[in-house]
């Protein structure tokens, strides 16, 4: 729930580093520090809720305030409780610049633990690695502007691969691996409720063109349970925005976790 204060009103979130954390003060500065003073118009004795990617919330009192810096004395701290119980990492075949930069909020939103960019055989967009730099940067940004607003505990990670067999190689860790891939005629076929539910899935969906017939295979090989995602043919940002709801509905805190 919306942390408040005294006086039952919803806090203002920041998002800080957890090294940053310091109980007698703690501090944000730069283009953050004028957002709330200039915008927000936050001054002395206001209270915020600070956050810090642990899965810790605290709610702090500004001592002081200027466009340049701003300092809090932590009041008091609190476990977040927004955080899925199953991580979820989606890998992503690159696709067109602006349908990137327009999944990583709403993944945010959904919950997501790591994104995981990679190239795959039909990847239109294929940055230099100045201009990866770049979108990594936006897009890590994008992620911490989205966790603030849904009060997520933690930022997901973003993590970007050269090729989808370096996704394939580090996949061995997961407890369930499923390829999401629009020539499998079935729909999601996923593992039997009376299993344990996984702690960690991987979840690949591809770019625009969708994946090549060596893809699937390597796939395949890998262990990864092959799946549709119903009779049509979904665009490639709108698949892995369906894919990932249905992984977190079905073993995440979206559905009824009584029938998990």
């Amino acid at each position: 729930m919306p942390h408040k204060n005294s006086n039952h009103k919803i806090l203002r979130r920041f998002f800080i580093p957890p090294e940053m954390v310091d109980t007698a003060c703690t501090e944000i500065t730069g283009s953050e520090a004028g957002h709330i003073c200039r915008v927000l118009r936050l001054s002395d004795g206001d209270e915020v809720e600070l956050f810090d990617d642990t899965g810790n919330g605290y709610r702090a009192q500004i001592v002081s305030a200027n466009l340049d810096r701003v300092r809090f004395t932590i009041v008091e701290s609190y476990p977040l409780t927004t955080e899925s119980p199953t991580r979820i990492t989606l890998a992503q075949g690159f696709l067109k610049e602006n349908k990137m930069d327009d999944l990583i909020r709403p993944l945010t939103e959904l919950g997501i633990h790591c994104w995981r960019p990679f190239y795959a055989a039909r990847s239109v967009s294929r940055p230099k690695a100045r201009g990866l730099e770049k979108r990594l940067d936006r897009w890590r940004k994008k992620a911490i502007e989205a966790g603030k607003q849904c009060r997520r505990g933690r930022i997901p990670t973003i993590e970007p691969a050269d090729s989808l067999t370096e996704v394939l190689n580090a996949s061995d860790g997961f407890d369930l691996k499923i390829f999401f891939w629009e020539g499998e005629p079935l729909a999601v076929k996923l593992p039997s409720q009376s299993l344990p539910s996984p702690l960690s899935i991987l979840a690949v969906v591809g770019p625009e063109g969708g994946f090549s017939a060596d893809e699937v295979r390597m796939a395949r090989e890998r262990g990864f349970l092959i799946c549709g995602l119903g009779p049509r043919i979904l665009r490639a940002e709108t698949a892995a925005l369906a894919a990932f709801t249905v992984l977190q509905y079905r073993f995440g805190d979206m559905g009824d976790a009584s029938e998990q």
